[in-house]
């Protein structure tokens, strides 16, 4: 009796969309070291990102989140990716496809 067997890897991707994001290359004081960090203004890390995930990242110390002389929040991107590559990332809501407009009803 011949037994076969078959392994399926898959491979999956995310894309995080930020908009309205400035970045500057500045010293990230938990890193200690020259980072790429995004400043916090409005809604710019998007709306798909539950504010209670930034919460716990942030009371984990795993995001770098500072504030330089009085100036806008900033957040350290490199702690921001890894975030998002460790398994609390698997709790951001999968965001539907919209279906594209085919001109019908118009």
């Amino acid at each position: 009796m011949v037994v076969k067997t078959t392994r399926i890897t898959i491979e999956t991707e995310s894309l995080l969309v930020v908009r309205r994001g400035k970045t500057v290359v500045t010293w990230c004081p938990v890193c200690c070291a020259e980072a790429e960090a995004m400043t916090l203004e409005g809604d710019s890390l998007g709306k798909d990102i539950p504010s209670t995930l930034l919460k716990d990242w942030l009371a984990a110390g795993k995001l770098h989140l500072w504030s330089s002389n009085g100036g806008p929040d900033r957040i350290c991107l490199t702690s921001l990716l890894r975030c998002f590559e460790s398994e609390d990332a698997r709790r951001l809501p999968i965001s539907k496809p919209t279906p594209p407009k085919t001109g019908e009803g118009k």
